[in-house]
Formats: C-alpha cells, sequence, structure tokens
C-alpha cells in the first residue's frame, strides 16, 4: 500500500473510531432522533441491542484495530495482513446493510407514513446510519490492496447479520421480549419471516460482493 493509500486509510479509521465512540453513548443517552418522535417504547439504552448500533461498534473495533496495523505497516513498509482486510469486509459489510436498509426501506416507510424521511439520517444517526458505512465501503474498495477477496470471505461476512436475526426472532418472535423495532414482521405476520431473512441475507451477500469486486479492481 503507497504511502497515500496508507495515510487515507489511517485517517478515515480513526474518523470512523472516534465519531463512533461519540454518536453511540450519545444515541443510549438520548436516543435517536426518530425513537424519541416514534416513542417506541424501550428505554434509550436499549438502542444497544439494535443491528445499528452493533454493526457500527464492530465496525469501530475492527477500524481501530486496522489502525493500528496500518500505521505499524506504514512504519515498516509493509502490506496489510490479509486477515484485517478480510475482517474489514465483514464490518463494512454489516455497517453498509444497515446504511441500505435506512436508505431504502425503513426511512421511505417513514415517508410514506406522513413523517419525515430525513429523522433517521440526523443527529448521531447520521454518522451510524449513513456517514460511517459510507466511508467503510470506500475504504475497503480504495485503500486496502492487500489480497483478493473471493467468495468464502464474502459468506463469512454473512455471520454478524446472521447472528443477530437469530437473537432477533427468537426475542421478537418467540420470547416476545423486544419490540419489532425494525418493523420486519409487517405488524405481527410472522409467517414472512423466512422471506425476510432470506432478503436480507441475499443483499448482505450482494453487498459484500460488491465491495470485494471494487476491492480486487483496485488491485489490477
Amino acid at each position: 500500500m503507497n504511502k497515500k493509500k496508507s495515510l487515507a486509510f489511517i485517517i478515515i479509521n480513526l474518523f470512523i473510531f472516534i465519531t463512533t465512540c461519540t454518536a453511540v453513548p450519545v444515541t443510549l443517552i438520548f436516543g435517536s432522533r426518530a425513537g424519541r418522535l416514534d416513542n417506541l417504547g424501550f428505554p434509550f439504552w436499549q438502542h444497544a441491542i439494535t443491528f445499528t448500533v452493533l454493526s457500527n461498534i464492530f465496525l469501530a473495533l475492527v477500524a481501530f484495530a486496522a489502525t493500528i496495523i496500518a500505521i505499524r505497516a506504514r512504519i515498516k513498509h509493509q502490506s496489510l495482513p490479509n486477515a484485517i482486510v478480510k475482517w474489514y469486509l465483514a464490518a463494512a459489510s454489516s455497517a453498509m446493510l444497515t446504511c441500505v436498509t435506512v436508505v431504502f426501506f425503513l426511512a421511505p416507510a417513514r415517508a410514506i407514513s406522513g413523517k419525515n424521511y430525513f429523522d433517521m439520517l440526523l443527529e448521531p444517526m447520521f454518522f451510524l446510519h449513513f456517514l460511517n458505512p459510507i466511508l467503510s465501503a470506500l475504504t475497503i474498495s480504495l485503500f486496502t490492496p492487500a489480497c483478493r477477496l473471493g467468495l468464502r470471505p464474502r459468506l463469512l461476512a454473512m455471520i454478524p447479520m446472521v447472528l443477530y436475526a437469530i437473537v432477533y426472532v427468537t426475542c421478537v418472535i418467540f420470547l416476545k421480549i423486544w419490540p419489532d423495532f425494525y418493523s420486519l414482521t409487517f405488524g405481527g405476520r410472522y409467517y414472512l419471516t423466512p422471506i425476510v431473512f432470506a432478503v436480507f441475507c441475499l443483499a448482505l451477500f450482494g453487498i459484500s460482493s460488491l465491495l470485494a469486486f471494487f476491492h480486487n479492481r483496485n488491485l489490477e
């Protein structure tokens, strides 16, 4: 990785880490704008169980580790290890799934119901729902030319979402201890859950594949 790309990689990942460390506590203390307006029925600290917060924490941890490793590699004039690139693909894919879900599903659903489309993209959610996921996608696509990403890392990138889906379905449908804050059952239509799960799996695989495509193209 050349010096310019290395510096950009370090700066962007530090930004992602710092803004996440700020946005997440703000969300857990004061809630999100949409959450306050919609009165979802659970305390603000329970935003910690949302995929938005968890995926962004995952991204921030990977970004911090990547920053440290990139600084060391820069000093020693080495490339990033292949493992960090694969971890970054998983983190960026998870964060981008959050972004895509908000921009193309949740926010339009708010607009259709007569609410403000941008409520889910303001305040701390500007970073968690939009900017940081976009930055992570640009980073894996343009600034991590260390290894070719094949089918296996693209499939492994789906693990965080699949694990969360298992917990979400268990707590929302079977235990009924979480509200369906993503409206994925469409008002209690539990028979649609397998279809929704399949759609999200396909969407995430598509995201990881697209990011891997741009990353691999950058190697040429």
